[in-house]
């Protein structure tokens, strides 16, 4: 079955949803909507790096080329910086969380048809859990970073 790509309509809801989203994330991270600080279980950066990346997704959502045209298979500088600013962020959340300091507290579960388990887990299965995801999402930033580099420097060819 082929893709059926969102109407504009939809497309302009989503992202502007992302993009509000993340913007009430960044001002609660920056201390401009109140919060009990006592809720948020990570520094105030973290939680602004998970905002901005909601946000700018959001913004490339809003932004980028209808699916299938020729603009939307081609890296610019718009899709470049966007896209290194949602995986840096990711990358920098992911980081935090296996190897930032401070105590860690970590959930997990499991389910099948007809039976599911959950509990929490020890501090150190979660950051080795974290920590792999963190290696992989730091090499393929290095490798959006060298690729989009590549093709925006015209040694694609």
């Amino acid at each position: 079955m082929g893709e059926r790509p969102l109407s504009p309509g939809t497309t302009a809801w989503v992202g502007a949803l992302f993009s509000l989203m993340g913007l009430a994330i960044l001002l609660v991270a920056l201390r401009i909507i109140p919060t009990d600080e006592a809720k948020l279980h990570a520094p105030h950066w973290v939680v602004g790096a998970a905002g901005l990346m909601f946000f700018l997704a959001g913004i490339a959502i809003l932004t980028g080329p209808p699916p299938g045209t020729p603009e939307a298979a081609r890296t610019t500088w718009r899709t470049f910086l966007l896209g290194l600013g949602i995986v840096g962020a990711l990358a920098a959340i992911f980081n935090w969380v296996a190897f930032g300091p401070g105590p860690r507290s970590f959930g997990g579960g499991i389910s099948i048809p007809f039976v599911s388990v959950s509990g929490p887990q020890s501090e150190r299965s979660g950051r080795v859990a974290f920590g792999v995801a963190a290696v992989a999402i730091d090499a393929f930033a290095m490798w959006m970073i060298l690729r989009g580099l590549r093709d925006l420097l015209g040694r694609g060819q």
